[in-house]
């Protein structure tokens, strides 16, 4: 019931000033003076939210105002109803209008998703789909055509174990070129994955440009679930744990984890937040509570301030208070990820290290709607010390930045990728060694790229070439911000950094 009220609402809504300007731009001028006359003669629609009432204001309440509408609207639905010439696709008209509602709030969290595209959507909070096993991202700083600068493709950024994509040799920094015949140049991000994405036992084609090569692999799709944990033995003391985003299972998978560090010696342990977009926010409450006990780690405001909430951690903590912890952030850790960075540091558990997060501290409340989904702004979050996150971000106790290509390092990276240097070199020197790593960078030393840079992306290519289960994952030499962490781990004077 409630559903095909505010269906009719929602196409009301956006009938006015659909055919309302049907009739303004199409109209005579006397035929616009009658259509608008008719309406509003006919029409108890507000002026404005606050009337004049014998020189007092009364302001109207939201649903005042919502019934007021409802009215008016239902008026002009009935007449255009009537006397538009043409048949009318509601389904249609309704899509697009529940999308307007939507856009008209400003929120970039809260929108509608239509039918046709809700199936993917479910796939995607659900963490399981049709598809090959990839990460994968555009970006100007990416691999680009050498005849055209602005040309982007997708490149892969991790390629799962045991999925279509790691098993046919795809690698990460392998460029999609054509995806089924379809060049992606011109694609976004989220139409490139709707077209890897499928059902699955069925065929989808890719182009993959790898240095100088461009070859074309069929891969069958397979029910895929996007991993959300990592984890390691730096060495005897330090462990390396992370989270790729915060799903239902992380929990589990979390605390397993933890176990099993523990039992191999566990004394320090950083955890690596950057490019998690979060996701469940209980979840990331439940990780915090296996650190923390007896202490508040989140507010939420609602609208309704007798809805608001204060979480709390239990009594009970899983990881020892002498491990020592270290938080690895970017810009590309938000929301859940944010509440457990803010979480862990404000409670004096963890520092953290790299640069401020994205700053996204708002929750939605995501739910059917009809046949697709909608998602709806309904809580802003902060952390224990009460300091807002939306907008603002999380600081970084210690600040470094993950290292990246510079704006006037672009051409010669270009240039380098395109030349095969680095395939080559690795062809030649298999092993990998930092004695190989630094003979790469000093034979490239003229080429415009930092050492810095050219020591990560020959470092690139001897881990694509590793079996996953081989490839180490924590990179303590040429991961600076990892590094550094690392460094403040096992540094004994710890007082320089203020929780």
């Amino acid at each position: 019931m409630y559903i095909s009220v505010m269906k009719k609402l929602v196409t009301m809504l956006l009938v006015l000033v659909l055919f309302a300007s049907i009739a303004y731009a199409n109209g005579t001028p006397e035929e616009q003076r009658i259509f608008f006359e008719n309406i509003i003669n006919n029409s108890q629609g507000p002026k404005s939210v606050a009337q004049n009432n014998g020189g007092a204001t009364k302001a109207s309440t939201g649903s005042e105002v919502i019934s007021r509408d409802m009215a008016t609207l239902e008026r002009l639905y009935q007449y255009v109803e009537k006397n538009y010439l043409y048949d009318i696709d509601y389904d249609a008209v309704y899509e697009a209008m529940a999308t307007a509602l939507f856009n008209t709030l400003g929120d970039k969290y809260s929108y509608y998703v239509k039918a046709e595209k809700a199936e993917d959507y479910g796939d995607d909070v659900k963490g399981s789909y049709g598809g090959l096993g990839l990460y994968f991202s555009k970006s100007y700083v990416q691999y680009q055509d050498p005849e055209d600068e602005r040309t982007l493709y997708a490149v892969i950024s991790q390629a799962f174990p045991d999925t279509p994509c790691s098993r046919a040799g795809l690698m990460t920094g392998d460029l999609i070129t054509e995806i089924n015949g379809q060049s992606v140049v011109e694609l976004e991000a989220s139409d490139c994955a709707k077209l890897m994405k499928g059902n699955p036992g069925t065929t989808v084609s890719l182009t993959i440009k790898r240095g100088a090569s461009v070859f074309t692999i069929d891969l069958v799709r397979e029910i895929v679930t996007v991993p959300t944990v990592v984890y390691e033995m730096i060495d005897s003391d330090n462990a390396y744990l992370r989270i790729l985003e915060f799903s239902r299972g992380t929990y589990r998978s979390i605390s397993d984890a933890l176990d099993k560090l523990s039992a191999k010696g566990m004394q320090k342990l950083i955890i690596d937040l950057r490019n998690n977009p979060g996701g469940d926010v209980d979840s990331a409450l439940a990780i915090v509570d296996l650190f923390v006990s007896n202490t508040d780690l989140l507010y939420l405001s609602y609208k309704d301030p007798s809805k608001n909430i204060r979480y709390s951690a239990t009594s009970k903590i899983t990881v020892s208070p002498d491990v020592d912890i270290a938080i690895l952030t970017n810009g590309g850790t938000a929301s859940a990820a944010e509440i457990f960075s803010a979480a862990m540091r404000d409670t004096g558990r963890a520092v953290l290290v790299g640069t401020k997060t994205f700053g996204k501290g708002v929750m939605q409340l995501v739910s059917s709607f009809g046949d697709g989904y909608i998602s709806v702004t309904t809580a802003s979050f902060s952390g224990p010390t009460g300091k807002p996150i939306n907008k603002e971000g999380v600081l970084p106790d210690i600040e470094i930045a993950d290292i990246s290509i510079e704006e006037d390092e672009v051409q010669p990276y270009l240039d380098l990728m395109n030349s095969n240097a680095i395939s080559t070199f690795v062809d030649n020197n298999p092993d990998f060694t930092d004695e190989n790593l630094k003979k790469f960078a000093a034979q490239n030393s003229e080429c415009g790229l930092r050492q810095e840079v050219l020591l990560l992306l020959v470092r690139n290519e001897y881990l694509g070439r590793m079996n996953y289960d081989d490839r180490p994952l924590a990179d303590i030499k040429y991961d600076v911000v990892c590094k550094t962490a690392y460094d403040y781990l096992q540094s004994k004077d710890k007082s320089v950094v203020n929780f």
